[in-house]
């Protein structure tokens, strides 16, 4: 601990000059508040005491106080910015003594002048305000300690010394007492004072230490900006490629999907099985590609309902069981822990979520661990807990090593494919994990050992059981198009002949052109009113599906619900749409995706 004679010192020389600088321009910042609060202080005190002591005396001590601040305040006024080398430190160093022991004595001459005789009444109302001077020079100024103990030795001896010269009981008491109570203000001033230096040894310490990080700060930065740049060239690539890339793979799907339905050979059956199979695969990753663009985008919103999770498990087997099987391991869903969601052997527990987006989340988790997992099982656990489910997928894989864990979320990454092997995705599955936790607010934790295994996990909310909807009903039946009058506007010939043709088998009434003129004329003359738009969202001339939402809309009401499709993934084309109210889906779409939209765009759902 820094001795008191040290602190009353107050040495200043060129090592320690930061510190004693930043002190001193503490101090001289503090003066004006000091003084004016002084200034409105004198007054007062004269008023209280004006019955009770001679109005000379009273007079004479008001035009002192004023007088010493004044001087006080000329010195401050014309030197105030001096604080720049030792020697005008020192300066203020001295001056801060000779101004304070003038202030001081000023004002510790109260407690003999206005002290009244006789009248307890009068003394314990002047050792308050000596007593609340003092302290609150102990609080408000810590920060040069040779004047702040100048200062209170002022204002506390000259009326130390009057109770003193009473010489009696009741006062040498409150002599005591306000003796006490200057030793508990002292020490509490010498606790402040070191506090005070330690914060500005720390504060320039640790600006040294700012000083050395801001090259590398700058270096960090540097590299961020080229990481952005690098990212903002990737996604223009996407947006860019992704409409040239979906718009052939739209028509190879539906074309794909023509062909399994109508080939009768085997041989033929066969091959038009593997063509779907590797289409299916193409779709797989630009699908993954595409959710990271339009999470990016900000454009997806998490629709929270209540459901069944045993209905969300029961959808998710059926597709995982035969994979998992094919690699002779044991799935297991739901494995049900310490809970009640148990009863009647299956899954019986209300969860409130986005299911979709749940969903999404489930199937990227599963499917990591059914790829990485050679032997063993793979588990989705599921814990009722108050107010709360939590999920875990565990898995008996190759594990992460710890390493690695900081890395998996990030896009691309495989740290068991080296080699980009497609049969192992593109690495963007725990991206899009990441992506939606953000949105349904659920934290993904990891814990990982190689060769033994992983658990990812997470917690949803309970949900309502009276308030329950079923998301995954999916029946044909559900989506009965039959009698609907479509328009449809796509420039791509191959595309729209094939898509009226599945419109058609859906029982709807379809009128199909290249340009909106072509099919406004087309309904004109039929005289029919479209209940539904399905329009490509680039068409010739820089025509767009935004304008003719429009135009459509301004000949048959604005209640016209739409469906977009599209093969951008710019989040500029994905607001835009999003803001037309329109239904958006990207190419390549599967047939059934495309009548349970249709369905949905004309019953106000999206």
């Amino acid at each position: 601990m820094t001795p008191l004679f040290d602190l009353l010192r107050f040495e200043i020389d060129e090592v320690n000059l930061p510190i004693r600088a930043e002190q001193i321009r503490a101090r001289l910042h503090s003066y004006p508040l000091m003084v004016v609060t002084q200034l409105a202080l004198a007054p007062l005190l004269v008023m209280l005491m004006w019955d009770k002591v001679a109005h000379f005396s009273l007079q004479v001590w008001l035009t002192a106080v004023y007088c010493v601040h004044a001087i006080e305040y000329y010195v401050w006024y014309r030197h105030r910015k001096q604080t720049r080398d030792v020697a005008e430190n020192l300066y203020w160093d001295r001056k801060f003594r000779q101004l304070t022991a003038m202030v001081s004595l000023t004002w510790g001459s109260a407690g003999v002048l206005m002290f009244v005789p006789g009248d307890l009444a009068y003394q314990a109302l002047l050792i308050c305000v000596a007593m609340g001077i003092a302290a609150g020079a102990a609080t408000s100024n810590p920060f040069h300690p040779p004047s702040m103990f100048i200062y209170l030795t002022g204002i506390i001896l000259p009326l130390l010394g009057r109770l003193a010269w009473e010489n009696d009981t009741t006062h040498w008491i409150l002599f005591t007492m306000l003796g006490m109570f200057c030793v508990f203000v002292l020490k509490s001033a010498l606790e402040l004072i070191r506090t005070f230096e330690q914060s500005q040894r720390r504060r320039f310490e640790n600006e040294i230490l700012v000083e050395a990080l801001i090259a590398r700060k700058r270096e960090a930065e540097s590299s961020r900006q080229l990481a952005e740049q690098a990212s903002q060239a990737k996604s223009k690539f996407l947006a860019t490629a992704s409409h040239d890339l979906r718009q052939p793979l739209q028509a190879l799907r539906l074309f794909s999907d023509a062909l399994q339905d109508t080939a009768k050979e085997k041989e033929t059956a066969r091959l038009a099985g593997q063509i779907g199979k590797s289409v299916n695969a193409l779709v797989d990753m630009f699908d993954d590609l595409l959710d990271v663009s339009r999470l990016d985008a900000g454009i997806v919103e998490p629709r929270k309902q209540h459901f069944m999770l045993g209905a969300l498990f029961d959808r998710i087997y059926g597709d995982f069981a035969p994979l998992a099987q094919a690699k002779a391991l044991d799935f297991r869903l739901p494995v049900c822990l310490e809970g009640e969601c148990n009863r009647q052997g299956g899954c019986d527990v209300a969860i409130y979520s986005d299911p979709f987006l749940l969903e999404r989340m489930l199937r990227n988790l599963i499917s990591n661990a059914i790829r990485y997992s050679h032997s063993g099982s793979v588990e989705v656990r599921c814990r009722s807990l108050p107010g709360k489910v939590a999920l875990e997928v565990a898995d008996t894989g190759i594990g992460i090593a710890e390493e690695t864990l900081p890395h998996i979320f990030e896009e691309y990454y495989q740290a068991d494919n080296p080699h980009r092997d497609r049969r192992k995705g593109l690495g963007l599955g725990l991206a899009i994990v990441r992506r939606i936790e953000e949105l349904l607010e659920c934290e993904v934790t990891v814990s990982s050992q190689p060769g033994v295994g992983s658990v990812f996990g997470f917690e949803v909310p309970t949900g309502n059981a009276e308030n329950l909807v079923q998301p995954f009903v999916t029946a044909h039946s559900q989506y009965d198009l039959g009698g609907s009058v479509v328009a449809l506007v796509e420039d791509d010939q191959d595309i729209r002949d094939v898509t009226t043709d599945l419109m058609e088998q859906w029982g709807c009434r379809v009128v199909a052109g290249e340009y909106a003129e072509d099919v406004i004329r087309k309904l004109d003359i039929a005289q029919a009113k479209p209940d539904l738009l399905v329009c490509d969202y680039r068409l010739p001339h820089g025509t767009t599906a935004i304008q003719v939402i429009r135009q459509m809309r301004a000949a048959w009401g604005e209640e016209l619900p739409a469906v977009v499709l599209t093969g951008d993934t710019a989040s500029e084309t994905l607001h835009e749409i999003h803001a037309s109210g329109a239904i958006l889906l990207h190419k390549p779409i599967a047939p059934m995706r495309l009548r349970a939209m249709m369905y949905f765009a004309m019953h106000g759902e999206s």
